[in-house]
């Protein structure tokens, strides 16, 4: 049976108050239920489409279904709290589960138009949705504790998973009242707790069932064990875009334990997630060409890889180079582009300026590396298709089954295990469509496994980037104008066939750069050049943030320098109309220190911004000697709202600076004669204990504003902070990553 019949049934059967979260509202599930059919559709024909579930049982165990991906965030900890808070429920009593059906039409993102978790938007969008269906149910439930006892609902209140009469004498547990709450009337208004009031919400608690991964009980796409099911790996060219010419196909199969050796023929032209769009071939492919073997587990699908000779065709990217799509990129710093925010007149602002400050910086291609390798099983047959594995958007399954088996996407039915990371990667699309093909091909249930190796050099990187950055002083050292050039390819095309044709300007490229500038600069000329180097890439923690913050950051730093003024008591200046942001900023600088006693070969770089409805500001400590570079301590400080769930939140920024460390020292993929030159940690490095800094985290108190997104908000300020850090301690400004002296 499936979860969301399950949870239908069960109500009916076993008692129990469901209320259904839709786009119209809330309203009891039970009657609804009533008149469905297993498929989903009611009597009178219409889609019965939930965004989820909630379910009180007899024995008061509340069920949160919630579409959102956790791949370590603490999402799933978040939403329930939000529900759970204002239900007042005993937390050790909530559990949170998957949806039955994540393609269901009212999960579509509100802001992308698809199935997807991402952008740090989970806790924001359900922010109030969650929070007004905990309400509600909590109202049914003293209703209905109200009608028994024949008292005022106004009387009665909650604590815990239970009602309370007004002399406490008398209570109900949920459980108790939940069968009976279920055919209360739904109100249509309910009132929502004032933050002073959370007993959950803002607390400190450990991470929703951090038990499970901590002792091998979680499940991920690795473990998915089903009937006749057999394992897959795709061996794809050493030169990107070469295609599969000839293998030793009969060779390869005789080995033991191998059922089959064929080349992947997934085709250009790929179904469109939005609606009404015809399939559209994304810029520079949605899957590379391979040879994919088929076996009975991965081991005897590695070794005869090894046996594997395959002759690969011509590449047109044989001369493909990651120093040349730099060199090409760095060509376009001077171009008008597309201007993403103009202020003023900069050409002028800029003739007259009494000094002008500029600077070039560049970040090479860099790879997702997140720990559990890409996974997933598939399975096609009897005119569906099911998925399993930790799949970050759905839409991608209902793309991947329509292009490969001509399956609708009413007809596919995904299984969400946990994933170990993902950083971007677990939203791209290559490796459904290749675990689609083979299933597809062989007629049974197949999990295609990436190897370290396989997922280092899969491709669908973060972008290299360019960017020229110019500001024009005052005579009293102040930014009279400021100018960026973001040159790169673009990063949602590839992702959305047609979108640049509906929205020239990049979105995914500009952040940090449209209204979300967070100084305070009275002219501005920021636009984007797109250039297409032909590469295959993705999203990446923090998308465009990353090189766009970098590079403003590195410049007002340059700016305070030649002026002559403090680089802190600089972005005052500029923030003095922002008091939120100014207070990060300075509690930052407190938290760092700033500014201590010069010490020869050490310094303090500070960098900020304004992301995700978010304010950071990050201090970096840093000592060269010799030439080495040490990164010693880290102070951050956040002001993300209220903080639904303090010690996740925590632990998402820790991820961040740590990434971020990563991102300035260590991350870069070299490519040459079309080549990836990395296969594993040891040539892709990651922080690791013995690089990492101390770090101080420090949360704003809230302040009133509903939560902000975390989850890619720390590690764009780490790059500059760490680079204006250098330049304290040296002199000597880097403004290529990793940073390096030559």
């Amino acid at each position: 049976m499936k979860r969301r019949d399950f949870l239908k049934s069960g109500a009916a059967l076993a008692g129990g108050l469901m209320l259904e979260l839709s786009a119209s509202g809330v309203r009891a599930a039970g009657a609804a239920a009533a008149g469905t059919s297993a498929s989903g559709a009611t009597a009178d024909g219409t889609v019965f489409a939930p965004n989820a579930w909630v379910r009180i049982t007899p024995q008061g165990e509340v069920l949160l279904v919630v579409h959102k991906f956790d791949s370590g965030t603490g999402v799933k900890n978040a939403l329930g709290l939000m529900l759970a808070e204002e239900l007042d429920a005993d937390w050790s009593r909530v559990r949170v589960v998957q949806p039955d059906d994540p393609l269901a039409q009212v999960y579509i993102h509100p802001l992308w138009g698809m199935h997807a978790t991402g952008g740090s938007t989970s806790v924001p969008l359900e922010w109030n949705t969650l929070r007004r269906a905990g309400a509600t149910a909590r109202a049914m439930l003293v209703a209905e504790a109200a009608q028994r006892w024949r008292v005022d609902p106004a009387s009665c209140r909650t604590s815990n998973g239970m009602v309370i009469d007004a002399s406490g004498s008398r209570r109900f547990g949920y459980g108790d009242l939940a069968e009976g709450a279920a055919r209360q009337p739904v109100p249509k208004e309910v009132a929502l707790k004032r933050p002073a009031d959370f007993v959950l919400i803002g607390k400190e608690r450990s991470s929703y069932r951090v038990a499970d991964k901590l002792t091998g009980r979680a499940q991920y796409a690795v473990d998915i064990k089903l009937p006749g099911m057999l394992t897959a790996i795709v061996v794809h060219p050493p030169v990107i875009n070469a295609p599969v010419v000839s293998f030793n196909a009969a060779e390869v199969k005789a080995l033991p334990g191998v059922h089959d050796v064929f080349a992947t023929e997934i085709p250009a032209a790929i179904a469109h997630f939005r609606p009404g769009m015809g399939p559209a071939v994304p810029d520079n492919g949605a899957c590379q060409p391979g040879v994919a073997i088929v076996a009975d587990h991965f081991w005897a699908a590695q070794r005869a890889r090894q046996a594997l000779k395959v002759r690969w065709g011509d590449s047109d990217m044989a001369d493909f180079s990651a120093e040349g799509a730099l060199r090409e990129l760095a060509r376009h710093v001077d171009d008008p582009g597309a201007k993403s925010k103009v202020k003023g007149d900069a050409a002028a602002a800029f003739a007259r300026a009494d000094k002008v400050v500029e600077g070039v910086y560049t970040m090479p291609y860099k790879a997702h590396a997140q720990m559990e390798p890409l996974s997933v099983v598939a399975w096609v047959h009897d005119g569906i298709v099911e998925y399993w594995g930790g799949i970050q958007v759905p839409s991608r399954c209902a793309q991947a089954a329509e292009t490969i088996a001509g399956v609708p996407a009413d007809k596919v039915k995904i299984h969400l295990t946990e994933a170990g990371g993902s950083f971007g990667a677990r939203e791209g699309m290559h490796q459904i469509l290749e675990a689609t093909f083979i299933s597809r091909r062989v007629g049974k249930p197949v999990k295609l496994i990436y190897s370290r190796e396989d997922d280092m050099r899969g491709l669908f990187y973060q972008t290299a980037s360019v960017h020229k950055a110019r500001a024009a002083l005052d005579r009293d050292g102040g930014i009279a104008a400021f100018s960026l050039r973001a040159v790169t390819p673009s990063i949602k095309e590839p992702d959305d066939p047609g979108f640049l044709a509906k929205v020239p300007v990049d979105p995914s490229c500009t952040e940090a750069m449209r209204n979300d500038f967070y100084y305070d600069i009275g002219t501005l000329d920021l636009a984007w050049v797109r250039v297409e180097p032909k590469l295959p890439i993705w999203w990446w923690r923090a998308v465009s943030y990353v090189p766009n913050v970098f590079a403003i950051e590195s410049l007002i730093d340059g700016a305070a320098h030649a002026a002559g003024q403090d680089p802190l008591a600089y972005r005052r200046r500029l923030l003095r109309e922002r008091p939120e942001h100014l207070a990060v900023l300075e509690r930052a600088a407190a938290l760092a220190g700033w500014p201590r006693p010069s010490t020869p070969g050490r310094g303090l770089g500070i960098a900020t911004y304004q992301g995700y409805n978010s304010y950071i500001a990050v201090v970096a400590e840093v000592e060269v000697k010799e030439r080495a570079i040490a990164v010693h301590r880290l102070s951050c400080v956040v002001d993300c709202g209220l903080a639904v769930d303090p010690s996740s939140v925590r632990q998402q920024l820790a991820g961040g600076l740590y990434w971020g460390v990563s991102t300035a020292m260590m991350n870069e993929v070299p490519i040459d004669h079309g080549t990836v030159r990395i296969s594993n940690y040891h040539d892709y490095p990651v922080v690791r204990i013995t690089d990492a800094p101390r770090l101080d985290i420090e949360l704003m108190p809230p302040s009133g504003r509903a939560p902000g997104g975390v989850g890619e908000l720390s590690n764009p300020p780490v790059v500059p902070a760490i680079g204006n850090a250098i330049f304290a301690a040296t002199g000597k400004r880097l403004r290529a990553t990793p940073f390096r002296f030559a």
